[in-house]
């Protein structure tokens, strides 16, 4: 039944022009709306979310209550209810990883390790072969696969959706310097227990073959995204980050934070994804 009602959210957000399941987080004291994308420092992000908003309730004296676990919204980091209306005065970030690296860390973490859930991606068999992963991948619907696996772009609606940051995992000291104006409390805080060490293990996994399949595979996210196509460079950023759609040189001074967010204008394409979203939540649809 939870299959049959998500192919239906999917049939009727293709309609509307919408993506049905963005990852959709905000803090409520501080003009942040973080779209989480798996495999690319999600826990660390939402965790120092959460940290920032700690503080500045405790240095007020207010009663809040903070989940330890990052992926579970509370007081500090919410999931739902943020109004429409509102996410246009809030500034809308993300962060993206090197394909390959990405591909490895989910076939590492979701598929290859014995302790996680089976998936109907591989029909519900573990798979220790990385090649074979791929190779499930290729006959995925992305529309229907997890979001730990299916292309980075799809995951953010991006370029439909429009950004004011995207942050590359290879360089995230960007972050803080960039939220410093409008999240003074912000610090980076690692916590990644997700983490298989997959940067350190691309020789190990990666065959000329696979090479090849991950650059078929996620083909938009490497010139979306700016990364290099050799696996040589997975360890380096295209940049200091992505800013309006623009991709700012490494060692580039980073830019302000516009005076308005670049999805401020009433009907634009995320908006539209969370009004579809609230209908989602009030199980509408």
């Amino acid at each position: 039944m939870r299959h049959v009602r998500r192919r239906m959210r999917n049939f009727l957000a293709q309609l509307a022009g919408v993506q049905p399941d963005l990852q959709i987080w905000w803090t409520p004291g501080f003009p942040i709306i973080y779209i989480s994308n798996p495999k690319c420092g999600c826990s660390t992000i939402k965790h120092s979310l959460k940290a920032a908003q700690a503080d500045a309730y405790a240095r007020r004296g207010g009663d809040f209550q903070r989940a330890e676990d990052p992926h579970i919204d509370d007081d500090c980091l919410k999931k739902f209810q943020l109004p429409p209306h509102a996410c246009r005065q809030r500034y809308l970030i993300s962060c993206v990883r090197n394909p390959f690296t990405r591909a490895l860390s989910g076939f590492l973490d979701k598929v290859a390790h014995p302790e996680t859930p089976l998936l109907p991606e591989f029909a519900y068999h573990r798979i220790d072969d990385f090649e074979a992963y791929l190779e499930a991948l290729a006959k995925c619907d992305q529309k229907h696969m997890n979001s730990h696996f299916r292309a980075q772009h799809f995951n953010l609606d991006f370029p439909k959706i429009a950004y004011d940051a995207i942050f590359f995992l290879e360089n995230l000291a960007a972050l803080p310097r960039y939220l410093s104006t409008v999240c003074p409390d912000f610090k980076l805080e690692t916590f990644a227990p997700h983490s298989r060490g997959a940067s350190a293990k691309l020789r190990q996994h990666y065959t000329s073959r696979a090479v090849d399949m991950v650059r078929d595979l996620f083909a938009q996210d490497f010139e979306l995204f700016g990364y290099s196509r050799n696996l040589e460079d997975a360890g380096n950023a295209p940049g200091e980050m992505i800013a309006a759609g623009r991709l700012v040189p490494t060692r580039a001074e980073a830019p302000d934070l516009p005076l308005q967010p670049q999805h401020a204008t009433p009907g634009m394409a995320f908006e539209k994804a969370l009004r579809f979203r609230r209908l989602i939540d009030a199980r509408l649809i």
